[in-house]
This record gives C-alpha cells, structure tokens and sequence, in this order.
C-alpha cells in the first residue's frame, strides 16, 4: 500500500508586517504536488482587520501562484506556538490520467482533478459577503454557494468527503440563537437534498475570533467502483448526527420542528487505486454524547487523543464490518484547538509525547461546548 495521496503540512512565520509575513511564506513554500488549499491562521479580532488582511493574503497568493491558485482560507484562530501567521498546505499527488482545472463561480474559486471515472473537487474560504448579517442568513448563503458549484460540476451533496465549518464565537447567542445551532439547522437543510448513502462527511466545527461563516469543502465522486468510501463510527461515542435534544442549545429553525444535530461522521476513509486517506474529525473529550467535566486539560487531552486512537483502530473499523487493508492507520498531521492560551504547555507535553512524528499546529480557538478544552483533528493514512 503506497502512502497517503493528500498531504498537509505547515510553515510558520514570525511576527511582522502582514503583508510581509504572507510573501516570506509564500516564497519559502516549495510544494512536493500540486498544491489544492492553502489555510492560513492568524491573530485577528475585528471583521475591519479580517477582510482586510484575507484581500492581502489572495492578492499575494494571485501574484505567486497566477493561473495555478490553490483554494485560499483566512482563519481568524491565534497561533499558539509565538508565531505571527502560520500557513497550512494540502498537497494532492496527481495520478495517471488526471486533468487538474482551476475554476470559480463569482469570488469563489475551486479545483478539479478529473479522470475518466472520478472526479474530487477542492473548495475553501466559501463566506457570506456581508458578516452584518445573521449567523442564520450567513450560513445558508454559504451553504447556496456550495450548492451552485456541486450543480455546476455535476457532483451530488453527498460527494462532500471532508468539510471544515469555522463559526465566529461559535457558542456565543444572539438573542435566543447560538450560532452553532443556526449554523447546523443551516447545514442540515442543505443536507436533506441528499440520501448519503456513504455517510456523512468527516467535518470539524470550531470557533474562531471572527470572520462570519467560513467553510471548506473536500469532495469526491466517481461513476464506477473506482473509488471506495466509508463513513467510520465510534464505538466510544454517540455519533453526533444521532445526538439528543439534550446537548443541543438555542432556539431551533422554523423550518424544524426541533433542534438539529450535527450532521458528520466522526471519520471518514476514501480508497482510490492503492492510496487511502482517512479525515478524522474534530474530536474532543466527550464519551457517549457527555463531555468528561472538571477533570482538567491533561485528562481531556489523554480521552481525545484516546478516542481518536480507538476511532482509527482495527478492532474499530472491523467492528463496523468495514474491509480492512493489512495495515493499521496513524495520523500524519493534525491541528490542536484550545480554548485558552494557558493550557497551551500541558496539552502539548501529552499532544507530543503520544505523537511525536505526526506535524501538529496549535491554535486558539472556543470548542463547541462551553466545557471543552480542547479539541483535535487530523489526517490518517497506513
């Protein structure tokens, strides 16, 4: 089994001017495949800043990479390791046959790989254009965005593979409303237009300081038996689309009778020829549908990194008669949400010490329940 096709890994930089730390970055980059995302992390705290700093980092991105642009993301999450801007690149190995194509739908640009039988599309920074607006309003405009784009490529909802959500203060109210809740009624009256016979995607919902609605989006779709897709449970966990009405807050959408869930799996693995890749969720100290309380950020630092060890284990996915390969899967890389920059040294003593070769960012970021400390995602291949 040949590793891992999609590749992240980071660059860091230095506190300086804005525009200058976005050109070091880009000009010290030196991609190993064709670069499809760049993700960039930086210390910003008013929507002002933020639109200002993100038209910088395109502007620069469009002078570097011209007619060949990755999909370009500006998260408003500190870095917590001292650096001033952190860049995260995903990187796909193009296979025999395929046709890479760089497209956009108004601001909105998007790549495709395509072969005869398969397609995988890569989407990223999709926002509202006015973050005035309700977090209800800004959800579904970005969710109407996506949904033109999969018609435009003739790809279905349920191609979605991988999606990261980034919700400005994401357990904070407006009124009645918490914004995680109006954003996950939005995402699941978009998910309705499909059956997901695969499962739903792998996806992380965070926090960030500020920027709106933010999201990412993996896709893959093929007309064959070319490429093998498996949504992977948790024997652990209550799957959080099947969560109660219990951990769920604010008042609900009109268009539902009750609250929502989350609509993602807490893994999800996409064979193709003799390449997987397993996008783990973002996953965080919670056992059932309860998170672990008052025992601490060591404690919840060992149960997320347990539950995410256990979730990508082959008692795990054979449990779910899933067909498993021959090798077991490890995270390459991964990004470390904490909720506050004091637990930045505990976690990352256990967060190192348990993976020492995987390539890690740790940011600031408000977790999707008050109580959580800290959450983890990643990439994990054989």
């Amino acid at each position: 089994m040949n590793d891992c096709r999609y590749i992240c890994r980071s660059l860091r930089e230095s506190q300086a001017d804005f525009s200058a730390m976005v050109r070091s970055l880009l000009n010290r980059y030196q991609p190993k495949n064709v670069p499809v995302r760049l993700v960039f992390f930086g210390d910003v705290t008013d929507n002002v800043r933020y639109r200002e700093e993100l038209d910088i980092i395109r502007k620069e991105a469009d002078i570097h990479f011209g007619d060949k642009l990755p999909v370009i993301s500006y998260v408003a999450q500190k870095p917590l390791d001292g650096s001033g801007l952190v860049m995260e690149a995903h990187e796909l190995k193009i296979l025999q046959g395929e046709t890479v194509e760089y497209k956009s739908l108004w601001t909105n640009f998007y790549i495709t790989v395509t072969s005869s039988h398969v397609k995988h599309l890569f989407l990223g920074g999709v926002m509202s254009d006015n973050l005035d607006e309700s977090f209800s309003v800004q959800s579904y405009n970005v969710f109407d965005i996506v949904e033109k784009i999969l018609q435009i490529e003739n790809m279905p909802v349920h191609s979605i593979v991988r999606q990261w959500n980034y919700i400005e203060q994401i357990t904070a109210f407006d009124g009645e409303h918490q914004h995680y809740q109006d954003f996950n009624d939005a995402r699941s009256f978009f998910y309705n237009y499909s059956q997901w016979p695969e499962g739903y995607p792998a996806a992380t919902g965070i926090g960030m300081a500020c920027g709106g609605i933010v999201v990412d989006i993996n896709a893959v779709y093929a007309d064959d038996a070319s490429i093998k897709i498996d949504a992977i449970d948790n024997g652990w966990q209550v799957a959080a689309h099947a969560y109660s009405q219990n951990v769920l807050f604010g008042e609900k959408d009109p268009r539902f009778q009750s609250k929502t869930t989350p609509k993602f799996e807490r893994a999800k693995r996409v064979k193709q020829e003799n390449y997987e890749i397993v996008y783990v969720s973002g996953t965080a100290a919670i056992r059932g549908e309860e998170s672990l309380l008052e025992v601490g950020i060591e404690k919840q630092t060992q149960a997320t990194i347990e539950n995410i060890d256990y979730l990508i284990s082959e008692e795990n996915i054979r449990r779910q008669g899933i067909s498993f390969f021959g090798s077991s899967y490890r995270l390459k890389s991964c990004r470390v949400y904490l909720k506050d920059i004091s637990l930045m040294e505990n976690a990352r003593v256990i967060v190192e010490k348990l993976y020492s070769d995987v390539e890690s960012i740790y940011l600031l970021a408000d977790v999707c329940r008050d109580e959580l400390l800290i959450e983890i995602e990643g990439i994990a291949s054989v």
